[in-house]
């Protein structure tokens, strides 16, 4: 078989096979014998069809089924000898096979662009963490008290602060009436989109009521950001805090804490933790961004049409369902796909080049966190990834965030 392997493109290869005639005979009679073994015609005995009886009533539809099988087949060999490695399925383009001769073939194939990272090595970037202050503190305690706060149903008007029980009886979305997203929702008063905490303010239950607003453009769901909407419900209840005092008692009930000041300095130390993460990942954020703009490169679209598909997968399995169609989704990613890849792409470049891996200790380590937060043995934790085959997605997510550590001087 002839093979001619052209760059078309950093991330496209042009394959043109000339395959012998010979090899598609020789395919084409052996599926001619198979099908007379297997067809029953009548007057004829099982496997006792003539053959050419077989070629003349089936046999423009083996030789097209031979054809594809042979050229899928020739493929790979070719992209095995070659040394070509598609993302993706390719596309034959061109395709002669005429009676007698042997088949032509062109196809077109995506493939990882060559890259060579350069100006990675010493980026000048560092985890620079902030000190938690005393009023992001008492920010975060009174949080605590919210969250810890006796909630009792309200025998009065709603007001801001207040928890609001209502039932969708009908929901409309840019005019078009849509299926509610949940039966039941639960508003916070004065936390939520201006124009519903209004309109639910001042109510009491069994009071029914009709809520026009516009989603904000900064609305977490994008696929409705910016829209007009129509919520009709009926108030089932209106709910109060009670907050807690924070005393000595009070903390005593919250843990292991002998009194307040021992909780606050494991609130404080929660705090400094975050806020020591939050920095790693700015830090991480900023080095990829440099090297991929020290390094731009090209990647193949079948790999970005595969994240979006897989996002989109994502997006609606956490959704029950519901959310923009696959086209809106990756209107809403637009450009940022493409980088997604090219960070992905860059990652696992400098992990191999560098030869960055997880240490047994460091596997155990996390799969000792994961158990922890489950609430079983680290061995039973272990069982469970080996059966889901997660023990080794475990692995290559530290080789990442070693990459991305040593990327911000942590080696």
């Amino acid at each position: 078989m002839n093979i001619v392997v052209a760059e078309r493109s950093a991330t496209e290869r042009e394959l043109a096979l000339e395959i012998p005639g010979e090899k598609l005979s020789t395919l084409v009679e052996g599926k001619l014998d198979s099908v007379r073994k297997r067809i029953q015609l009548p007057g004829f005995r099982a496997g006792k069809v003539p053959k050419d009886l077989v070629r003349k009533r089936f046999g423009e539809s083996i030789r097209a089924e031979a054809i594809e099988e042979l050229v899928n087949q020739s493929l790979r060999e070719a992209f095995k000898e070659k040394k070509v490695n598609p993302v993706a399925p390719g596309v034959v383009e061109e395709l002669e096979a005429p009676e007698g001769g042997d088949i032509k073939v062109k196809a077109l194939v995506e493939v990882d662009a060559e890259i060579e990272l350069e100006g990675y090595q010493d980026l000048g970037i560092s985890i620079e963490a902030t000190a938690v202050t005393d009023e992001q503190l008492q920010t975060q305690l009174e949080s605590i008290r919210q969250r810890l706060a006796e909630v009792k149903k309200a025998e009065r008007p709603s007001e801001t602060g207040d928890l609001v029980m209502a039932r969708y009886t009908k929901v409309f979305v840019d005019g078009v009436e849509t299926p509610a997203p949940v039966p039941v929702f639960q508003a916070e008063l004065g936390k939520g989109i201006p124009a519903v905490d209004q309109a639910l303010t001042g109510v009491v239950a069994g009071q029914e009521l009709v809520i026009d607003f516009t989603f904000p453009a900064d609305h977490p769901d994008a696929a409705q950001a910016g829209k007009s909407a129509r919520y009709e419900v009926t108030v089932e209840n209106v709910y109060f805090r009670i907050l807690p005092e924070f005393t000595d008692e009070f903390a005593t009930k919250l843990g292991p804490f002998a009194n307040l000041e021992e909780f606050k300095a494991r609130v404080r130390s929660d705090m400094e933790e975050e806020a020591r993460q939050e920095a790693r990942r700015a830090a991480h954020e900023q080095a990829v961004e440099a090297v991929l703009s020290r390094n731009p490169f090209p990647v193949p679209k079948a790999r970005v049409s595969a994240f979006i598909e897989w996002q989109h997968d994502r997006y609606l399995k956490q959704n029950n369902g519901q959310g923009p169609s696959l086209q809106e989704f990756q209107t809403m990613l637009g450009a940022e796909a493409e980088k997604a890849v090219r960070r992905q792409r860059a990652i696992e470049w400098i992990l191999e080049k560098e030869g960055l891996k997880a240490t047994t200790e460091e596997v155990a380590e996390r799969i000792r966190a994961l158990a922890a937060q489950a609430g079983i043995s680290e061995e039973a934790a272990r069982e469970e990834l080996r059966k889901t085959g997660r023990l080794m997605e475990i692995r290559e997510s530290l080789r990442f965030e070693k990459t991305l550590d040593w990327l911000v001087g942590v080696r």
